[in-house]
């Protein structure tokens, strides 16, 4: 049996519906910034950068949708994002305010700006894997589910699961939560009966 690892890659679908919902929220705060900057009088270094900030928004919302099979190292909506959140808080923080307001309301772009810069390491972090001990499956990021081949006895394909018998018990391998999940199951049957595992009659 051979020793070499094959992994393959998963996008969540848990985690693309979090990500709609936040690129909507940012569209709404950046027409509500865009707004907010031109309604001051005078114009000033941040009413100029509350129009950008809320512009560029926007247009990465567009090219994001306009190339939506490149992907590059950065989450560039998710980039411009952290910094219009950036505005935001100068914004809010003007003023005299408690030290640990001013350190609240920075956390969240500061947390914008790092999910940006290693997005693609977080995308990485969901996938199936096979190597010569076992099948591993990580579909969140804290947390993985692995069976050894030795203990394998049989498996079968349930709807959007592959239910295992491992020793006597069966433990499901839940692959809902994957956007191509038929690409996933077929990929991940395949390896099971590379290692000589009879997929039971039963299987959908």
């Amino acid at each position: 049996m051979s020793g070499n690892s094959e992994i393959l890659r998963v996008q969540s679908r848990r985690a693309a519906r979090q990500r709609r919902v936040q690129i909507a929220q940012h569209v709404i705060a950046a027409i509500v910034l865009i707004s907010v900057g031109v309604e001051h009088h005078p114009i000033s270094v941040l009413s100029v950068a509350e129009i950008v900030a809320g512009a560029l928004l926007i247009v990465s919302v567009i090219r994001a949708r306009l190339h939506r099979s490149q992907h590059g190292g950065i989450a560039w909506v998710e980039l411009v994002g952290a910094g219009m959140t950036f505005v935001e808080a100068i914004e809010k923080t003007r003023g005299r305010h408690h030290l640990s307001f001013v350190v609240l309301t920075f956390i969240q772009p500061l947390v914008l700006l790092i999910f940006a810069i290693f997005d693609t390491q977080v995308a990485s972090a969901r996938y199936l894997k096979a190597d010569g001990e076992g099948f591993e499956v990580r579909l969140r990021l804290l947390f993985r589910r692995r069976v050894r081949w030795d203990e394998v006895r049989g498996f079968r394909v349930t709807g959007n699961a592959i239910e295992v018998d491992v020793n006597g018990k069966q433990k499901k391998i839940k692959l809902r939560d994957v956007v191509d999940r038929d690409a996933a199951v077929a990929w991940s049957v395949d390896q099971f009966k590379r290692r000589g595992i009879v997929e039971s009659r039963g299987a959908n």
